[in-house]
């Protein structure tokens, strides 16, 4: 972030890490036509024929974040 707030060119980072910034009018947001692509994020837990309640809920808990955070639509769930 300290390459844009100094003028250095583009920078692309996860919203919430700029949305301060944006709001003070220190960066400006450009390129709002622009698709971006997806950034996957995957929880890794040993294979099991049941899966603990602790994880499910703690991946679950995961997407919920990762969704209010970035706006993410896609939303696959572990099995």
């Amino acid at each position: 972030m300290v390459s844009g707030l100094r003028g250095c060119g583009l920078i692309q980072l996860p919203r919430f890490h700029v949305e301060q910034t944006l709001a003070k009018g220190e960066l400006v947001e450009v390129l709002t036509g622009w698709e971006k692509p997806a950034m996957p994020i995957h929880a890794v837990y040993p294979h099991r024929r049941q899966l603990s309640p602790r994880v499910r809920v703690f991946v679950d808990w995961l997407v919920t974040v990762y969704e209010d955070r970035s706006g993410s639509g896609d939303r696959r769930q572990a099995p």
